[in-house]
């Protein structure tokens, strides 16, 4: 298999959407090891690696300007040939979820079809395209404690990833906003400057890092939770706040981007060993 078709799928955040089904699991209070969990995880995997390549095939000609590196804009993998790969994964996605049950079925089916409409139209406007992306992403959570028979555990942490993936995407939104703006994508940064959009950005981390330690106090998670938040997430979006008081060239902020993946990571540790 080429490298550029591995690539694409963004095989990192298709990892962390893995894991997180994992974790939900855990959560749910009602943790089992099952095939129906296993089915559940490459669910969301192939959504997650189906909904990045149908993303970059809707935005060949902004990565043409903002990543002409990447696979489709360096003609590394034809157009044709990604709209293959893109059902491939979205049709093997539909065969695992069809093994978790009817229910677990049409959820995954109403969220293909949701990421595939953001692809399309809603990236392309100011903040509700951020907001559906969070919220899929947040849900994962509550999709694994659902396979295992029990949702309400996944709440929390569902939560907790909203406010995470909406502030890196309205980051990522400040990175690509050249090339949103050449082809008219009406994205936060684009119609309201930068400037506002790191403003409402920061907001967004200091809300998650206020957020972030309730769960301690409430009794949810322990004290390893709240040490491991603190200190190796919290940090973290603490140093990004301050870095966009000012606003900063398109390389920090891929950066900055790319430091939110490792605390992701650091995120679902904390979870993990807080239970």
């Amino acid at each position: 298999m080429s490298k550029s078709y591995f690539k694409i799928i963004r095989p990192f955040n298709v990892l962390i959407t893995f894991i997180s089904i994992g974790i939900g699991s855990l959560v749910s209070g009602n943790f089992h090891w099952s095939s129906k969990l296993l089915y559940a995880g490459l669910t969301a995997a192939f959504i997650t690696a189906g909904a990045n390549v149908i993303n970059d095939i809707f935005d060949v000609e902004i990565d043409r300007i903002n990543r002409p590196d990447r696979a489709l804009p360096s003609g590394k993998i034809s157009i044709s040939a990604a709209k293959i790969y893109f059902t491939v994964l979205y049709l093997s996605a539909l065969f695992f979820a069809a093994l978790c049950g009817k229910i677990l079925f049409l959820i995954a089916l109403v969220i293909a079809l949701a990421l595939y409409w953001y692809s399309a139209s809603l990236k392309r406007t100011a903040l509700w395209g951020n907001v559906l992306v969070s919220a899929v992403s947040g849900f994962t959570f509550i999709y694994g404690a659902m396979s295992v028979g029990g949702w309400k555990g996944g709440i929390v942490p569902a939560l907790l990833a909203f406010f995470f993936h909406l502030g890196r995407e309205m980051l990522k939104d400040m990175q690509d906003v050249e090339g949103d703006i050449a082809v008219n994508a009406v994205t936060f940064a684009g119609k309201y400057g930068l400037r506002r959009a790191a403003l409402l950005t920061r907001f967004v981390f200091i809300v998650l890092i206020f957020v972030s330690i309730a769960p301690f106090f409430l009794k949810i998670y322990n004290e390893i939770y709240l040490i491991i938040v603190i200190f190796g997430v919290d940090s973290i979006l603490l140093y990004i706040v301050f870095v966009l008081k000012n606003v900063v060239n398109t390389e920090k902020l891929g950066k900055l981007s790319n430091l939110l993946k490792f605390d992701m990571l650091v995120g679902l540790l904390a979870i993990y060993l807080g239970l």
